[in-house]
């Protein structure tokens, strides 16, 4: 073992890594992941994804995230900094609310620790000093959405927002009304407070008062299965199901299900099992031998409708919890 840390300092300078290069240092220090509530089925299938990783090369790592929802913003944050307090081996991190959570990231990057980023934060990781950025291309998955709509003749959309502030699911947006624009379709923007983002009855009202005031409306853009199914309820209570198309980013057993039916015309999948698996094995082969991708390594946009839905049930039945469904 010595003899191998020896031979992988040298190569670090080689390399032009440097002899204090994160990759090479506290090797003591615990490996963190600071990342999504395990009370939604997307994040829990990102932990599975890590979960299996580590087992695979045999890494030791912890889990931190938040287990009350309403307070997102200021908690996110304060776990973050107890993480960077711990001196980790390195911080596989979701950067969910970039104005408390990037400065700090900033400060374990220039204290030696390295970074690694997944699902959250795609634009933001080149300049924190962080390696690299494991998850989907958020402008993308809004990009085909609208495509999708607007071919299937949607003239006014709604993208919904229930986490404001989270720079990655506002992407989504940008692209999902970019698309529609270039498509000469209109698109109404809509948010709700991230108190509520998991509170399918609160939103299903806000929708259906956006229905109601905005007649016009006959494509939904969701940016996740839980208020995928609440604007399904909505069409219904407004008395418009079968006029209104309802997409969908990421996917739940139920929105899969709607799919079969017919009444959710797609789901847009980042792949959150690979987000978590990848990180593992990139923070294994980083720590290890110095190595890592360059870049953004992408998960998504993966498309989710009728021609591909029962072989993605297929699997979540037989490999429960892979496809972030439940």
């Amino acid at each position: 073992m010595k003899l191998m840390k020896s031979v992988l300092a040298a190569a670090a300078v080689t390399l032009g890594l440097g002899a204090t290069s994160p990759a090479l240092s506290n090797e003591e220090g615990p490996i963190l992941v600071v990342s999504g509530p395990l009370s939604w089925p997307f994040f829990a299938a990102v932990k599975k994804g890590f979960d299996d990783a580590a087992e695979i090369f045999e890494v030791d790592y912890q889990y931190i995230a938040v287990t009350d929802t309403s307070n997102m913003t200021s908690d996110y944050p304060r776990l973050l900094q107890q993480a960077i307090s711990r001196e980790p081996r390195m911080l596989l991190v979701g950067e969910f609310f970039p104005d408390g959570m990037d400065p700090l990231i900033k400060e374990a990057t220039a204290a030696g620790i390295p970074v690694l980023i997944h699902n959250s934060g795609q634009t933001l990781w080149e300049g924190n000093g962080s390696i690299g950025f494991v998850g989907e291309d958020p402008y993308q998955m809004g990009y085909k959405a609208g495509q999708i709509q607007a071919e299937a003749g949607v003239t006014t959309g709604l993208c919904f927002n229930q986490v404001p502030g989270n720079p990655t699911v506002e992407e989504r947006c940008n692209g999902y009304v970019a698309a529609m624009k270039e498509a000469g379709k209109e698109t109404v923007y809509q948010t709700i407070g991230t108190g509520d983002a998991t509170n399918p009855q609160a939103m299903t009202q806000a929708i259906k008062g956006s229905l109601q005031a905005n007649p016009q409306i006959d494509g939904i853009y969701t940016l996740n299965a839980v208020p995928a199914m609440s604007a399904l309820r909505a069409v219904d209570e407004v008395g418009r199901k079968g006029e209104i198309m309802v997409g969908t980013a990421d996917l739940s057993n139920e929105a899969l299900l709607a799919i079969k039916n017919g009444d959710l015309a797609f789901a847009m999948d980042q792949q959150p099992y690979l987000q978590g698996f990848m990180s593992i094995q990139i923070a294994h082969q980083y720590l290890n031998y110095g190595l890592h991708p360059i870049g953004h390594v992408k998960t998504g946009p993966l498309v989710i409708d009728s021609s591909n839905v029962e072989e993605t049930l297929k699997v979540n039945k037989e490999h429960a919890g892979v496809r972030g469904a439940s």
